[in-house]
């Protein structure tokens, strides 16, 4: 047999298994897309803002949200997710459009890539991702996509969450930009980590360290703030805290949620010096399977000069402190919030009422009060609509600001 014959017949037999590990590859790619998820968000909503001083603003946005999620190989999937936010009526301040006349309603225009990022789980009860994704950590006081803006909030970042024992959650994650929610990219150094544990419903409890590094070289609208003067850098903050809260049963129907925080904020890669400041939240209700009633007092801190107020530079802040959102920076002598929430379900519709009242933690000057009303409704599981107010009146700080807004939802 000639040397050449051989010669060709090895370069077949290469050419042959490459074709076969070729068809192999593609044929795993195809079934990963096509035995993958679509799915499709769509919100169109009217939003009117009035605060003292400027012109009333009007706003109907679109948000338009889809995603694309592979069938897992191996336990490594790829989701993809597009977003999109068309104006209609463009009557406000979106901080991006210059009309600084108006209102401020943060919802820009934008066509985006929302999230896209590799995930493996490939190994039971853990769970890693690298990429731009949304992270939502417990109640999202502290770290969440801020769900409420027509653009969310999410990360570039490699996270990873597993179980380490049955009840116990371990979390953690680096994040080197964050695309806000006026869609700009800021900059950052920042790790996240949280420990949960969660016997049984009695108690949740977790541990949990966040460090903001905001690396940008000048100011990005809508980054977080503190109003210390000086570099970005000049917010920069490590905050450590524990949480504690459950639910007690009183029979079948009669329940008491719990909820008890605290944490401490100090200066993390070129924060100032006088960040210094502590954060605690008690709170407790009654819950009825048509009604519940809750109590909290929460206060933001501020150091001993008050030049300086706990902040949440990652959180989802909306749903904290008033919808009327004028506690999205805390003021330098710090917040004191004491509020009361009622709820309740009448014909399907779920009802909300909330009430604020707003103090300094240093000195106790009244800022003002809230009054926040929400109803909405589910018509289906792909449909439902709502209404939401907000109105909140100034005593020492802020301006009066009045909000209302009028939504459907709909979920493919």
């Amino acid at each position: 047999m000639s040397q050449s014959f051989l010669h060709r017949r090895r370069h077949y037999a290469a050419a042959l298994f490459a074709l076969l590990a070729s068809t192999t590859h593609a044929d795993t790619l195809t079934n990963a897309i096509s035995g993958g998820q679509v799915n499709l968000d769509f919100r169109p909503r009217y939003e009117f803002m009035s605060q003292a001083n400027k012109n009333d603003a009007n706003a109907f946005t679109v948000q338009t949200l889809l995603g694309l999620a592979s069938k897992p190989v191996a336990g490594i999937s790829v989701d993809l997710q597009f977003i999109n936010v068309a104006g209609i009526v463009h009557q406000y301040n979106s901080l991006r459009n210059g009309k600084t006349a108006y209102a401020l309603i943060p919802d820009p225009e934008e066509t985006n890539v929302n999230q896209v990022y590799l995930q493996y789980a490939g190994i039971p009860a853990l769970r890693l991702r690298a990429g731009r994704q949304e992270i939502n950590l417990d109640d999202e006081r502290f770290v969440g996509a801020v769900g409420f803006r027509q653009t969310p909030q999410s990360f570039d970042a490699v996270s990873v969450q597993g179980e380490a024992l049955p009840d116990l959650t371990l979390y953690g994650a680096y994040i080197w930009r964050i695309k806000n929610i006026i869609d700009e990219n800021v900059p950052s150094q920042t790790f996240l980590s949280a420990a949960s544990w969660t016997p049984s419903p009695l108690l949740h409890a977790q541990a949990f360290g966040y460090w903001y590094g905001n690396q940008a070289h000048s100011s990005i609208p809508g980054a977080a703030a503190c109003f210390l003067a000086g570099n970005a850098q000049v917010c920069n903050s490590a905050t450590l805290g524990a949480r504690v809260q459950g639910i007690i049963p009183l029979g079948d129907a009669l329940h008491i949620p719990y909820d008890l925080s605290y944490a401490k904020q100090l200066p993390y890669d070129g924060g100032s010096a006088a960040v210094n400041a502590p954060y605690y939240h008690v709170g407790a209700g009654l819950t009825l399977p048509e009604f519940w009633l809750h109590a909290d007092y929460m206060v933001m801190g501020t150091n001993s000069q008050g030049s300086y107020g706990f902040q949440t530079p990652l959180a989802t802040k909306h749903a904290f402190n008033g919808w009327a959102e004028v506690f999205l920076t805390t003021p330098l002598n710090g917040l004191r919030s004491l509020y009361f929430t009622l709820g309740g379900k009448l014909i399907g519709t779920q009802l909300t009422a909330i009430y604020y009242d707003f103090q300094a933690d240093r000195g106790g000057a009244q800022y003002g009060h809230e009054l926040d009303l929400s109803a909405t409704h589910a018509f289906s599981k792909h449909w439902s609509a709502g209404a939401q107010y907000a109105d909140y009146q100034r005593t020492n700080y802020g301006m009066n600001t009045e909000g209302t807004w009028v939504f459907v939802t709909a979920k493919f």
